[in-house]
């Protein structure tokens, strides 16, 4: 077999030989010795450069020497609708920084911007439009396709339409960072160990389409408003990470799509807004073959995942499945038990978590009576948005005699969502990360059934108490937010009690107390996320029967603050923008305020804390909401961000914004809010004005430390071993403390060689 490579080997050796002797520049131009490209590549040998300068270019060319060819001020390439523009037949290719367009629309000749026929292509920086296929790859082994524009012939239909890039048998590509846009598919055919990252595919029939191509990475593309987000099929070991699939609504509006897959690994995908979040048909097919889905969000689909027969051997761990209309539809066995589910998130768990580990205490079962109904007669979906499901519903919950067998069972849910994983830093400790807390929060409305209205002793109470409130509150103005008798319970736990405030018009007011003291439960109850007891009416509208109208006019930023990282600013803005359905036109000015606008194109995962949470604080601006909700704005951020960002909600209210938000820091509570509500074991114990706080005795104390991200780990040990009890705090740590010893955990780190680059203290401090 060795000797057997010994002529590739010679040729390889003699062929960078020649490049090194031979290697030459050529520059095409109107002026220069070449005026066309083809005349360039006659007289160019094996190894040379060719520079063509801006200008148009008519007429198709064959590359068959290995050659580089460079545009210079964007040259353009322009077949005049006919043939194929640029065909390549010579291995190590290079093609960079051309406009290539307007190739035929023959399919059966396969008229294609690029034709590549040879190994080790490169395509990169091009803009390829109008044309049948975009680069149409053959044998193309380790060829890259990178940083390139490439569109289709808007003017045909779609299954008129070519492939914007089509591999087939051609193994090792990089496909990276293209935008592709108005073609049939992306398509991926007996191709073996090749990377797709980084694209945008927008407009297409499936935006990917694997068939017969083992061992390929799927990270960080985006496929939005295809008809199948991505298709993949018949192939093993497919690794799908990192990837956002939303709005896909199609003739069949698959996010992903699933057909004969072996061993597949779907990790923190994102899975917004199609038809069908996840279809998954006979996968894994092989008997010793599995499949894994894990820290997936799967949220606001028609249904959340559709299985075409049974899902036996398939493990689906800590994914999300948020507010999809139908978390599940199984065909087949019309059960889901073969597969496991464990420690997922399920936006209609009724259950609770008395032992305060993040995971509910009873098993999540997926059995509302109108999904089973559609699992067996989808021509009831007219009916999906009527009604009619919450009255079918509804009697399932009356009369359990009708009610169906589970689809599914979670053994120990989770409590809160978890996005991405590796971004979301997660541990034992469940945390609320920022793209699925503001999909609950904010996004779409939740239907609560919440039993028959009767008067009580309650009832009384609550008028009892209104007329207390009212008259405490004449003096305000109108209130815009009435809470009365706000009870919650989970399970025997009692998280709030009795409560009962009022916000007016340009007021803020702040919840204060330490942690367990029930703030987060009062927001979350405000904006219609969980059941109550009590009455809260905005607008004078109830929350429990117009909670997705309430929620459109609230801006809410959670505490713990997750971005998709490889987003830049603006996208963010614009991809929030497309969930909430709002405009995008007043986007500049907020970015303006908040002093973002020179951030739009940097990362997310660029940006200091301070600037994520501005970029927080604009998403909950998105449609200028009347109402700011705020879980503990400043908690994560250094002294001077917070400084900072106390003086824009400063101006966000002089600006006319109601803002409610709970806090521990008294600098916080005194530059903000007008009334403090002092909360105390989910208890109301008194309402008062901000300087009335400074004479309350620290509860707790916290010590906020700020390291170098690679001595977070060690420190935390560190002060662990030292009976201190520390953790985690985005870029550093949080230690609580006796408020009469704070310097020695610094002075611990000192010693041990940890730089501590800055630090905070907090009374009334939360762990």
């Amino acid at each position: 077999m060795r000797i057997s490579l010994l002529p590739e080997l010679f040729i390889s050796v003699f062929l960078l030989l020649v490049f090194q002797t031979h290697a030459e520049q050529l520059i095409v131009s109107e002026s220069g010795k070449y005026f066309t490209i083809s005349s360039a590549l006659e007289n160019a040998q094996a190894g040379d450069t060719i520079l063509v300068k801006g200008g148009i270019y008519s007429g198709s060319i064959t590359i068959d020497k290995p050659v580089v060819l460079i545009g210079k001020e964007s040259p353009v390439i322009d077949g005049s609708n006919n043939n194929t523009l640029i065909s390549i037949n010579a291995p190590s290719v290079t093609v960079r920084g051309f406009v290539i367009q307007n190739s035929g629309k023959s399919l059966s000749r396969e008229d294609a911007g690029i034709s590549v026929n040879a190994e080790k292509a490169v395509i990169e920086n091009n803009h390829i439009r109008n044309v049948l296929f975009g680069v149409y790859l053959r044998q193309a082994h380790g060829s890259i396709i990178r940083n390139s524009r490439i569109a289709g012939k808007p003017d045909l239909t779609v299954p008129r339409r070519g492939d914007l890039i089509r591999a087939w048998y051609s193994d090792s590509l990089l496909i990276e960072e293209n935008e592709l846009n108005s073609g049939r598919d992306v398509i991926i055919w007996f191709s073996t160990g090749s990377k797709i990252v980084g694209n945008r595919i927008r407009n297409a029939r499936y935006g990917l389409h694997f068939m017969y191509s083992n061992d390929c990475h799927i990270e960080r593309n985006q496929m939005t408003g295809n008809s199948v987000g991505a298709y993949l099929m018949y192939s093993r070991r497919l690794h799908m990470k990192n990837n956002i699939m939303a709005y896909n609504r199609g003739p069949s509006g698959f996010g992903i799509g699933l057909k004969d897959l072996d061993d597949g690994y779907l990790t923190e995908n994102l899975v917004v807004d199609n038809r069908v979040g996840i279809f998954i048909d006979n996968s894994p097919r092989e008997i010793q073959s599995t499949m894994h889905y894990a820290g997936n969000i799967v949220a606001y689909n028609d249904m959340g995942i559709e299985v075409l027969s049974t899902l036996e051997r398939s493990i689906f761990r800590e994914n999300s499945f948020i507010e999809n209309y139908q978390q599940a539809s199984l065909g087949g066995s019309r059960t889901a038990e073969p597969a496991t589910w464990r420690h997922n998130y399920w936006s209609d768990y009724a259950g609770y978590d008395l032992r305060e580990d993040g995971y509910g205490d009873i098993p999540y079962k997926s059995q509302k009576l109108f999904e089973d109904l559609l699992t067996r007669h989808p021509l009831l979906r007219v009916f999906i948005y009527t009604p009619a499901v919450q009255a079918v519903d509804f009697a399932a919950q009356a009369f359990p005699v009708v009610k169906p067998r589970p689809m599914l069972s979670d053994s120990v849910p989770l409590m809160f969502p978890r996005y991405p994983a590796h971004l979301a830093g997660l541990n034992s400790k469940p945390r609320k990360t920022f793209i699925s807390m503001t999909v609950i929060l904010i996004l779409s409305g939740i239907f609560i059934i919440t039993g028959f209205s009767k008067k009580s002793k309650g009832d009384k109470q609550i008028i009892k108490n209104e007329t207390k409130e009212q008259g405490e509150a004449s003096a305000r103005g109108p209130s815009l937010i009435e809470v009365r008798n706000l009870t919650k319970k989970f399970g025997s736990v009692t998280a709030i009690k009795d409560l009962s405030f009022s916000l007016g018009k340009n007021e803020s007011l702040a919840l204060w107390g330490a942690n367990g003291a029930g703030k987060t439960t009062v927001l979350r109850c405000l904006l219609g996320i969980v059941p109550y007891q009590g009455r809260i009416k905005i607008l004078g509208m109830n929350t429990e029967k117009n909670d997705k109208t309430i929620r459109s006019m609230v801006g809410f930023v959670p505490q713990e603050i997750d971005f998709y990282d490889n987003l830049n600013v603006e996208e963010t803005l614009d991809f929030f923008a497309m969930l909430r359905r709002a405009p995008t036109s007043g986007i500049s000015d907020w970015l303006r305020l908040l002093e973002l606008h020179d951030q739009q194109q940097k990362k997310v995962k660029n940006l200091s804390g301070g600037m994520k949470q501005r970029l927080a604080l604009a998403i909950a601006l998105l449609g200028n909401p009347p109402f700011l909700f705020l879980d503990e704005p400043t908690a994560s951020l250094d002294i001077d961000s917070r400084r900072d960002f106390i003086q824009l909600l400063k101006q966000l209210k002089k600006d006319g914004k109601s803002i409610l938000f709970s806090s521990h820091r008294l600098e916080e509570v005194s530059a903000i809010a007008d009334r403090v509500l002092i909360l105390e074991k989910g208890k109301l114990v008194k309402k008062c004005r901000p300087f009335e706080l400074t004479g309350l005795e620290s509860t707790s104390s916290m010590l906020k430390i700020f390291l170098e991200e690679e001595r977070i780990a060690s420190a935390i040990t560190k002060l662990n071993e030292e009976g201190f009890k520390a953790d985690r705090n985005n870029d550093g740590i949080k230690v609580i403390v006796d408020p009469k010893n704070k310097a020695r955990p610094i002075s611990l780190l000192a010693s041990s060689g940890i730089f501590v680059r800055d630090f905070d203290f907090e009374s009334n401090g939360q762990d």
